[in-house]
C-alpha cells in the first residue's frame, strides 16, 4: 500500500470526529509500541543474565581444566592470603577492623617481601640420617717426597659430600631342604625345619610384598607399569600374579589390623568422612569411603578405607554403629540422615572448606588482572569473610579448650553472624540469577548454616574437613592411572592396603619398610587369627616398632 502524508491544511479541514479517531488510533499504536519495547528490554536483561552466566561457567570449566588447582586464591596487593593447604596465613600488612573484616591498603603503599635467608648447612641436615661411606684420596708416598724434600705433614682434610643412588635389586632365595633317610630302613624319613612362606606355592616373600604394596598404594603407580618395571630387571611378574597376591594378602592377614584400627577410630572424639566414585566392570560407578580420627597427645591418628559399594545412607550407618561423637563431613546429604536418625549421640559439623571453594573457584575464573564483575566482587569479599573466620580461630589453635572455646564465643561468632547475614542480604537482591555459580555458592552456606555453625559449640572440632580430602586424594591419585578394580575382592584389598598406608604415613612410619615387618611378624600367626596383646605390638601407632620402620626426620 502506497505510503501517504496527511498535509497542515487537510488535517484542519477534518471534522473533529475524524480527529478524535486518528487521535485514539495513535494513543492506542503508542501504547502498543510501549508494550513491546517492555516486553524486548525484558528479554534483553534476560539475555545479558544468560550471557553474563555462560561467560561466567566458561571461566570456572577452563579455569578447572587448565588452570590452577590450589585451593590458595591469587594473590591480590592489599587483600588477604588465604591456603587451606597450610590453614590461613593473614598478609602482614594488613590488620583486623573491629567486625574482624581486613581493611583495604591504600593502594600506593608499597608491599616489601623479605626475602628468607638461606638456611646454613642445610646440605648436612639433609644428609645427616643416611649412610656415610668415607673415601679417602690421598697421594703416595713417592709423589710426597718429590714435592716437599724436607719433608711434610697433615693439614686437616678437604671434605665434600656426593649422593650415590643404588637401585633396587632382585636377590632369588633358592631353598634346599635336606632329606634324611635312616639306614636299614629304620627311623624313616627326616627333613630339615622348612622356613615359614608368605603364600603357599608362591614366589612372593615379605620384602617383594612390601614393594608392591609401596609402588601402587603409596605412589600411585599401577601393577601393570610396575611389571613393565620389574621386566626391565630381567624379572617377569605378571600384573594379574601381583593382583592375585594383594587379594590373598589381605584376605589371609590384614583381617584383624582392619578390625583393630576400627576399634581405634571408634574411640575418636570427632571422625572426618569422605567418600569418592570409581569404576568396576559390570557395576560401573561404585564408591570408596575414607574414615579418619585426627589423633591428638593421647591417641593416633587412623585412616580407614571401607568398600561397601553404594554412595547410599546404608554405607555410614553400618559402619558407624555403636560410634557416639561428631561427624565433619561436607554437605552431603547422607551425612545429615544418618545425624536425623541418631540426634541423641550423633552429630554432623559442616566444612568451611567446602563453602570456601565455591567462591574461589569465581575468583579464581576471573584471572589475575582481567576485570571483575559485581558477581566476581561478591565472591571476592565472601573469600575474604571466610579468611577472617579461619585467622581468628586459628589465633588460639594452640590454646586450651577452655580458652579456645571462650575464644570462638567471643571473636569467632561475630564475624559468623556477620557472614551469614550478609550472605542472606546477597541471595535476597532482585535481578541475582537463581541459575549463576554465584546463587549456588549463596545457596550453599545458606543450607549448611546449622552445620557450620557446630565448632562453635566444641573447642576440639575443627573448621572444615581438609584432613580425610588430603587422604583421599591417594586413591583419587591412584584411581586415575589404574583406572578401574577389577573385581569386589580387589576393591577390598585396596580399602586395607590404603587404610594402613595412609596410616603409616600419619604416624611418621616408612611404608615399605613398615609393610615388610609387618608381614613378617603376620607370617607366625594362625591366618586373622593374632592374639590381641601381640597385634597391638604391630600397629602403625605402636611404640615397639623397630627403628628401620620409622622415619629419622621430618621436612
Amino acid at each position: 500500500m502506497e505510503k501517504t502524508t496527511i498535509t497542515k491544511d487537510e488535517l484542519n479541514n477534518l471534522s473533529k470526529d475524524m480527529i478524535v479517531m486518528l487521535y485514539l488510533q495513535l494513543h492506542e499504536s503508542f501504547q502498543l509500541i510501549s508494550e513491546q519495547n517492555t516486553t524486548i528490554q525484558k528479554q534483553n536483561e534476560q539475555m545479558l543474565h544468560q550471557v553474563e552466566s555462560l561467560k561466567e561457567q566458561i571461566s570456572i570449566l577452563t579455569q578447572n581444566r587448565f588452570g590452577r588447582k590450589s585451593e590458595k586464591t591469587l594473590p591480590t596487593e592489599g587483600q588477604l592470603s588465604f591456603d587451606l593447604e597450610n590453614l590461613c596465613i593473614l598478609n602482614e600488612a594488613e590488620s583486623l577492623t573491629e567486625n574482624g573484616i581486613p581493611e583495604e591498603l591504600d593502594m600506593e603503599t608499597v608491599l616489601v617481601r623479605k626475602r628468607k635467608p638461606r638456611s646454613k648447612g642445610k646440605r648436612d641436615i639433609n644428609l645427616k640420617d643416611i649412610e656415610t661411606i668415607v673415601v679417602s684420596h690421598e697421594r703416595t708416598e713417592k709423589e710426597l717426597s718429590e714435592h716437599f724434600p724436607k719433608g711434610w705433614h697433615y693439614l686437616p682434610d678437604e671434605i665434600y659430600k656426593e649422593l650415590k643412588y643404588v637401585p633396587a635389586h632382585f636377590e632369588v632365595l633358592e631353598h634346599h631342604i635336606k632329606v634324611y633317610a635312616g639306614n636299614h630302613d629304620t627311623g624313616g624319613i627326616l627333613r630339615a625345619e622348612v622356613p615359614l612362606r608368605l603364600l603357599s606355592h608362591s614366589i612372593l616373600t615379605p620384602e617383594l610384598a612390601g614393594a608392591i604394596i609401596n609402588a601402587k598404594y603409596v605412589n600411585a603407580v599401577p601393577l601393570n607399569r610396575l611389571s613393565e618395571e620389574f621386566l626391565r630387571n630381567d624379572v617377569n611378574i605378571p600384573r594379574q600374579d601381583m593382583a592375585g597376591w594383594m587379594i590373598r594378602i589381605h584376605q589371609y592377614y590384614l583381617g584383624p589390623i582392619h578390625d583393630m584400627m576400627k576399634a581405634e577410630i571408634m574411640k575418636s572424639h570427632h571422625i572426618h568422612c569422605d567418600e569418592t566414585p570409581f569404576v568396576m566392570p559390570e557395576k560401573c560407578k561404585q564408591y570408596m569411603w575414607v574414615y579418619h580420627s585426627p589423633g591428638s597427645s593421647e591417641k593416633p591418628p587412623v585412616f580407614l578405607y571401607e568398600y561397601p559399594g553404594t554412595r547410599g545412607t546404608a554405607a555410614p550407618r553400618e559402619f558407624l554403629k555403636g560410634y557416639k561423637g561428631t561427624l565433619v563431613t561436607d554437605g552431603y546429604q547422607v551425612y545429615h540422615t544418618l545425624a536425623k536418625e541418631r540426634s541423641d549421640d550423633l552429630k554432623v559439623a559442616g566444612c568451611w572448606s567446602h563453602a570456601r571453594r565455591r567462591f574461589a573457584e569465581i575468583v579464581k575464573a576471573s584471572g589475575k588482572n582481567g576485570p571483575s564483575t559485581p558477581g566476581q566482587k561478591i565472591a571476592a569479599e565472601a573469600v575474604k569473610r571466610i579468611a577472617a573466620i579461619y585467622h581468628v580461630d586459628h589465633m588460639y589453635e594452640k590454646s586450651s579448650d577452655e580458652e579456645r572455646l571462650d575464644h570462638r564465643k567471643n571473636s569467632v561468632k561475630p564475624l559468623m553472624d556477620a557472614y551469614f547475614e550478609w550472605i542472606k542480604e546477597n541471595a535476597g537482591k532482585t535481578g541475582l540469577d537463581k541459575s549463576s555459580k554465584l546463587a549456588g555458592a549463596l545457596d550453599y552456606s545458606i543450607h549448611q548454616e546449622q552445620f557450620l555453625r557446630v565448632f562453635l559449640e566444641d573447642p576440639k572440632i575443627p573448621l572444615d574437613n581438609n584432613d580425610a580430602e588430603r587422604s583421599i586424594r591417594s586413591f583419587c591419585v591412584g584411581k586415575h592411572s589404574w583406572h578401574i578394580i577389577d573385581s569386589k575382592n580387589g576393591a577390598e584389598a585396596s580399602a586395607a592396603l590404603y587404610s594402613i598406608a595412609e596410616t603409616a604415613k600419619a604416624n611418621g612410619l616408612k611404608p615399605y619398610e613398615y609393610f615388610s615387618y609387618l608381614l613378617e611378624q603376620l607370617m607366625h600367626y594362625p591366618r586373622n587369627n593374632v592374639p590381641d596383646d601381640e597385634l597391638v605390638k604391630l600397629m602403625p601407632w605402636s611404640e615397639e616398632l623397630p627403628d628401620r620402620c620409622r622415619k629419622l626426620k621430618t621436612r
